[in-house]
């Protein structure tokens, strides 16, 4: 098996180039990724191993891209949780920092909504601001795509999630805007926020690290699949940096 790694985090203070902490820091958190390694070395050693004792399956690229992903999914059936254990460590501070963002997030707008009816007659409740993501900008199907991430085990099943999730945003808008109008990038960003906030998938971090680590570029550059990760990505990492979620996505709502 593969020899232990680590990993160190992005948030992690600087050393004094000796491998130690300045004084007064806090040590640097170290990451694991042996496990990663052995899944990565496994995966590798028996590809090629059927592909030397069966020749054949190697005798297109559709054949042994076919070879690679039933590989992938018997060798996760197996190592997956132990695997995915280890990326969700690396991702834990992030990801329950950006569940407690979007739960706050509703929380605020509840409270600033009920204290604004308590103090208004019954003929000014409309005065009182609403949630800014209303339902019928909400896709259930893509609601479910998203909450099925947690529910596989291989890169490939977890990108037909993602994949299936867009689609779903796509088709929603499109149903939405009576077709033929194209969503802007922009927009599909922040419909896409919208859908994360609303679903709070699990350790939605960890889910797009393991697809990162593995997903093979022949799914990537299919098209659908690396644009669909590409789009969650992008969104998910503009959530996690944002401080104030009215103010960086919801500003033209109010």
């Amino acid at each position: 098996t593969a020899g232990a790694s680590t990993y160190r985090g992005d948030n992690d203070t600087n050393d004094d180039g000796n491998g130690e902490s300045s004084e007064g820091e806090e040590p640097r958190r170290e990451f694991s990724r042996a496990r990663r390694q052995d899944a990565h070395g496994v995966i590798k050693y028996v590809t090629a191993t059927l592909l030397e004792v069966r020749p054949g399956l190697g005798a297109t690229s559709r054949f042994t891209e076919l070879t690679a992903s039933a590989v992938e999914g018997l060798v996760f059936g197996e190592l997956y949780d132990s695997v995915f254990e280890e990326i969700c460590d690396e991702t834990k501070a992030t990801d329950d920092a950006l569940m407690t963002k979007m739960y706050e997030f509703e929380m605020d707008h509840h409270r600033k909504r009920r204290t604004c009816m308590e103090l208004s007659d019954g003929d000014h409740y409309g005065d009182c601001m609403e949630f800014p993501i209303s339902d019928e900008n909400i896709s259930v199907e893509a609601l479910e795509a998203l909450l099925s991430l947690s529910e596989t085990k291989s890169p490939v099943d977890k990108l037909n999630c993602c994949v299936s999730f867009l689609e779903a945003i796509s088709v929603h808008f499109d149903n939405a805007a009576g077709g033929g109008k194209a969503v802007s990038a922009d927009y599909l960003l922040k419909m896409v926020c919208e859908h994360i906030i609303v679903a709070k998938a699990p350790r939605l971090n960890a889910e797009l690290a393991f697809l990162e680590e593995f997903a093979r570029d022949e799914h990537l550059l299919r098209g659908k699949e690396g644009y669909s990760l590409v789009t969650l990505q992008a969104s998910l990492h503009f959530l996690n940096a944002s401080k104030d979620f009215d103010a960086d996505i919801f500003k033209n709502e109010y």
